[in-house]
Formats: structure tokens, sequence, C-alpha cells
């Protein structure tokens, strides 16, 4: 198969800041929406060469939320999504010039069981397409995941342009301040979880019925010790009812 290769015209806009106006700032984080993430393949790309296929989604979990006082299940529930996007750049001639293919988890918390499986699901899809295409860098948010840096993180590249590159092509990039969402970035305001209760694993063993697991569950949330250990209990205990 041959492969296609950028035209120059689109490796020097690559290369470009993103501008602010696409950037959103929720609660401190600053993104791209999913639907400017289409947009702008659409005008880097143009209409039909590029290809955004989902190659797999699941389920994780659904659980049904309990009364934290009655124990008694509520019409709501936390649901939660994988999925693995892949996006196939093409260019003018249909040739491929790139594939790109990125994953991730999404969860709808508080919903009636039909639109948490809906936003959770359709929410893993939008994030796996953000994910996989920060690999066209700063004009898909490469450069958000340093604290929200506007200014070009790549700004050169040794190949795809006709002038003479830079000798050091990471002469002039910001300084890098925060280890981006797919590292831990410890801080001091982050709560270790909290003891969970002695015996906790033989409520889980002996409990005859998703009531009970609801129960433990919204307990362990209320309380601060809904650990890993504790989800794959409940998850274990599950498949056995």
């Amino acid at each position: 198969m041959t492969r296609g290769t950028f035209t120059k015209p689109q490796v020097q806009q690559l290369l470009q800041p993103i501008r602010k106006e696409r950037v959103l700032a929720v609660q401190g984080h600053s993104h791209v929406s999913q639907q400017d993430i289409t947009a702008h393949l659409i005008r880097m790309f143009g209409f039909g060469n590029f290809d955004i296929e989902v190659m797999e989604t699941a389920l994780i979990f659904e659980d049904q939320r309990a009364d934290p006082k009655t124990g008694a299940l509520i019409p709501k529930w936390d649901v939660c999504y994988r999925a693995l996007v892949r996006i196939t750049i093409r260019n003018a001639d249909g040739e491929t010039v790139a594939t790109y293919e990125n994953g991730s988890t999404a969860t709808a918390q508080n919903q009636s069981k039909g639109d948490g499986h809906d936003l959770a699901y359709k929410s893993a899809i939008s994030l796996s397409i953000k994910r996989a295409a920060i690999a066209l860098g700063d004009q898909f948010g490469l450069s958000l995941y340093n604290k929200g840096q506007l200014n070009a993180l790549v700004i050169g590249t040794l190949v795809g342009l006709d002038d003479e590159a830079p000798i050091d092509v990471q002469a002039g990039i910001d300084q890098q301040v925060s280890l981006g969402n797919d590292e831990v970035d410890k801080t001091e305001d982050v709560k270790p979880p909290a003891e969970a209760p002695e015996g906790w694993r033989a409520r889980v063993a002996a409990a005859k019925d998703m009531s009970d697991l609801s129960e433990i569950h919204a307990q362990a949330v209320a309380e601060g010790w809904a650990t890993p250990d504790l989800m794959s209990a409940l998850t274990a205990r599950k498949a056995q009812l």
C-alpha cells in the first residue's frame, strides 16, 4: 500500500498554536470539545479524507444507587463504558497518511438507567476520539496537557517542510509543569481513602442479592472507602449471583 504524506500547508498549520477561541475551560481544566475536533479534522483534511472507527466498546459496570439512609434501591444508576477508537487520515489521492488509536473510559453518575448508558457510551467514544487526535499535535489540544498551555508545544518538525529545519526543534518550548492526565500528578490536596471497616470482605461474600451489594457500595462511597479492591470484590460477587 502506498503511503501518502501531508501537504506543506497542512504541516504548517499543524505547527501553529491552538487558537484560544477553540479552548474550553471547565473547573480549571482546559480542553477542546469533541465537535471542535471533528470540525478541525474537516478543516485540515477535507470531507471524506479521514475515518473515525469505533473499534471496541465495553460496559465496565452499571451500579444501581441506594438510599444512603435506608439502603433501599432508587431508580438512579452509575454506568461506565470503555471505548477504543481509530482515526485514519488520507491525502487528496486517497492514500493513507496516518492512523492513530486511543481509548478511554467514561462514567455517567446518578442517571436513569437508559440515560446513564447513553451518556457513558457516547462520552467514552468522544473522549477516545479526542485522545487519538492529540497525536496530530497542538492544533488538536496537545499543548493543553501542560496546565492549559496555549503556546505551541511541537513548534517544529524535521519532516514535511521544504525550508531548512532548525537545528534544534525543541528550542523555545515552554517549561512543562504538568504530567498530563495520563500520568499521576500527586498533590497535597489529594486525600487518601478512608480505612475500610473490618469484615467488609465477609459482608460482600455473604451478600444475597443486588440490594445487599448496593447497600455496601453506597456505604463505601459515603464513607470514602470505595477502593479498587472493594469494587473488584463487588463485581465478582455480582457475577456469582
